[in-house]
C-alpha cells in the first residue's frame, strides 16, 4: 500500500483508489476530527494514528477477522492502540469521527459496556444516515419503541437489536449527559468500569431515575413530518 503522513496520521491506501484520489481531502477531515475529538476530551496522542483505506467491506471484514476471528464484511473498526481500517471507494466513505473516536477516547479507557463505547462516537458523529441522534430517538419514543437506557445498558441486549436502533439513542443520550451535567462529569464517568453504578457515583442518580430523566427531555421535542417519513424508508430499505 502507498502512504500519506500528516500531522497525525500516516494513511495507508492502494494505488488508483479512490483513496489516493481524495487522500488530501481525507488527511484534512481526519485531522479537524482529531483535533475537535481530542479538544474534547482533553487529551493528545503521543503516536501517530496508523490509517488503512481499504476497497470494500470484505477487506475490512477480512482483516478485523484475521485479528478477532470474524471475518464479517465490515465498514469499519479499531485495532487499539493505533490502528483504523475503514472501506472507502466511491460508494462507501467510512470517513469522519466515529472510528477516530473510538481508538482517541480509548486512551482513557475502553468501557465493557458497548452502549457507552458507541454512544460516545456518535456523540462526535452527531448524525445516522444524515437524521440527528435526536430525530430518531423522538421517531422511536414516539412510535412506542419502549427502549431503556437501563436496557441499553446490558451488553447482549445491546447486541440483540439493529444498530439503527441502539447507536443514535445511545449518541442522544450522550449529548444530554454532556450538555446537562458537563464533559467532565461524563470523563468521570467513561472512566468507571461498571457502567450503571457509575451512574449512581458520579451523578447521584439510579439508572432507571436517569432514564427517566432522558426520556423526559426526549419528550419535549417532536420531527417533522419529512424527517419522519424518511426514517420510514430508511427503515423500510434496510428491512427487505
Amino acid at each position: 500500500m502507498k502512504q500519506y503522513i500528516s500531522e497525525h496520521y500516516i494513511f495507508n491506501y492502494y494505488s488508483g483508489s479512490k483513496a489516493e484520489e481524495d487522500i488530501l481531502d481525507i488527511a484534512k477531515l481526519q485531522e479537524t476530527c482529531y483535533k475537535h475529538i481530542c479538544n474534547v476530551l482533553n487529551v493528545e496522542l503521543d503516536f501517530k494514528i496508523q490509517y488503512f483505506l481499504c476497497d470494500s467491506p470484505e477487506e475490512v471484514g477480512n482483516r478485523y477477522g484475521e485479528k478477532y476471528g470474524d471475518y464479517e464484511p465490515c465498514n469499519g473498526f479499531v485495532e487499539p492502540p493505533n490502528k483504523i481500517y475503514v472501506v472507502y471507494n466511491k460508494d462507501i466513505k467510512c470517513v469522519g469521527f466515529h472510528e477516530d473516536a473510538h481508538l482517541i477516547s480509548y486512551t482513557i479507557n475502553r468501557p465493557d459496556c458497548p452502549a457507552i463505547r458507541e454512544g460516545l462516537a456518535m456523540y462526535f458523529d452527531r448524525y445516522w444516515w444524515g437524521i440527528q441522534n435526536l430525530d430518531w430517538t423522538i421517531f422511536y419514543l414516539k412510535n412506542g419503541y419502549n427502549i431503556s437506557i437501563a436496557e441499553l445498558l446490558n451488553k447482549e441486549f445491546f447486541f440483540s437489536l439493529d444498530c439503527t436502533v441502539t447507536y443514535p439513542i445511545m449518541g442522544a443520550f450522550t449529548d444530554w449527559l454532556i450538555s446537562s451535567y458537563g464533559i467532565e462529569s461524563y470523563l468521570s464517568f467513561y472512566k468507571k468500569k461498571d457502567s450503571i453504578s457509575a451512574i449512581d457515583e458520579v451523578y447521584g442518580m439510579t439508572i432507571e431515575e436517569m432514564d427517566i430523566a432522558f426520556m423526559g427531555y426526549v419528550s419535549l421535542f417532536e420531527i417533522n413530518n419529512t424527517i419522519r417519513r424518511e426514517i420510514l424508508d430508511l427503515l423500510s430499505s434496510i428491512r427487505k
